[in-house]
């Protein structure tokens, strides 16, 4: 697979901003990108658009499906807009599909688009696909901050200091649409994949999102096994998330 790294300047986050595809190389090239599922690969708090391919085989696995794979960079967004002025949200579900659909020519089919990420990552892909369930087909979630109230009823005198776009919701979490419970509907038809690690902190957010989505009819995969909030857990379910939507 041929990997590209990408520098560009973003209209909505005024700046220039990092972004890492996979697609095939030329030896792989039976069909043209405009025909190919598009994975929209998302990172954690401490990442960048490198870290999959640094920590897992992701470029094996896309590979093996004939996938092209979109990582972009959104820092420590949260993927929220209105961050210091910067869209992360809306860079994400709408300013680079349209990009890259005119420079790539990528399908933005519903049926032709995946979204999914690890921990802030796991929460960007359930809130774009639950908050635009039109332009994804599925949507995956590895050890995804899945539920604010984790945070709201803790002490989050720090958290509040690098996250007010966050914290400013928690008087009303079971309204805001930033909340992920909230946003589940049995009406939003986006297969949906979710894991976490026994031994992960944010374990409690999965469950509390798998009620709520109990209690709402919504249907998905939910795993639990084993593991921790790190890469050993997260190259096997990006593994298995892939291996669930193509086998």
């Amino acid at each position: 697979m041929a990997v590209l790294t990408l520098t560009t300047h973003s209209r909505e986050l005024k700046m220039n901003t990092l972004l890492t595809a996979i697609i095939p190389d030329s030896s792989n090239m039976d069909k043209p990108l405009s025909e190919r599922k598009v994975l929209w690969l998302l990172h954690g708090l401490s990442d960048n658009a490198t870290a999959w391919l640094r920590w897992t085989r992701v470029e094996n696995y896309a590979q093996r499906y004939g996938i092209v794979v979109i990582m972009p960079s959104c820092d420590r967004s949260f993927y929220f807009d209105n961050v210091n002025g910067m869209n992360y949200f809306t860079y994400l579900t709408e300013e680079l599909p349209e990009y890259l659909e005119k420079v790539f020519a990528l399908s933005r089919k519903k049926e032709d688009n995946f979204i999914a990420g690890l921990s802030m990552g796991g929460y960007g892909a359930v809130k774009a696909a639950l908050t635009h369930p039109d332009r994804y087909f599925a949507c995956g979630s590895f050890s995804g901050v899945l539920a604010f109230e984790i945070f709201a009823h803790s002490d989050i005198s720090e958290f509040e200091k690098e996250f007010p776009f966050m914290t400013e919701d928690f008087p009303s979490l079971l309204a805001s649409e930033n909340n992920p419970p909230n946003l589940l509907s049995p009406e939003k038809d986006v297969k949906l994949y979710v894991s976490c690690g026994l031994q992960d902190y944010l374990l409690p957010a999965t469950k509390i999102f798998e009620e709520r989505a109990r209690e709402r009819n919504v249907k998905g995969k939910f795993v639990y096994r084993d593991g921790y909030h790190d890469w050993d857990f997260w190259e096997v379910e990006i593994k298995n998330f892939l291996s669930y939507l193509f086998e």
